[in-house]
């Protein structure tokens, strides 16, 4: 009876340990701007605009001076149609720009917007819902 008595509690501490919620380790290896912004390109290329808008603001957030992914931000935002608010943030990512190879960037995104401006294949195919309204296609 006595060794049932420090069973039982022993037990339950084992029970309750084991139904906690799991321990969530970020690796610092996996969240740095370069790998959004090259998964961001990744994704615009597929046309998978929402989710290289995502990628793109988190590169941003890592570093505020990301100017790559102000440029991918730009091009995403003229992907969905929006190709002012692409040229404005081409023109931050031209305001934070420091080195030769930034100032390059730069300017093939202008190159790229001001081609989606003239061809008319901004709008494209998007997913299902906009990272700044959530709600907008729910019915």
């Amino acid at each position: 009876m006595i060794k049932i008595k420090w069973m039982v509690p022993l037990m339950m501490g084992f029970l309750l340990a084991g139904c906690g919620p799991d321990t969530i380790f970020v690796r610092p290896g996996l969240d740095t701007p370069s790998l959004h912004v090259a998964n961001g390109y990744r994704l615009l290329e597929r046309g998978k605009v929402d989710d290289a808008y995502r990628e793109f603001e988190r590169a941003k957030e890592l570093e505020p001076y990301c100017v790559k992914a102000y440029v991918g931000l730009g091009l995403t935002l003229g992907k969905m149609g929006d190709i002012d608010a692409g040229m404005k943030t081409l023109a931050t990512a031209e305001r934070i720009a420091g080195s030769a190879q930034e100032h390059e960037a730069v300017q093939d995104g202008y190159a790229q917007l001001n081609a989606l401006k003239r061809t008319g294949q901004s709008g494209i195919q998007r997913d299902r819902i906009h990272p700044k309204n959530p709600l907008r296609d729910m019915k």
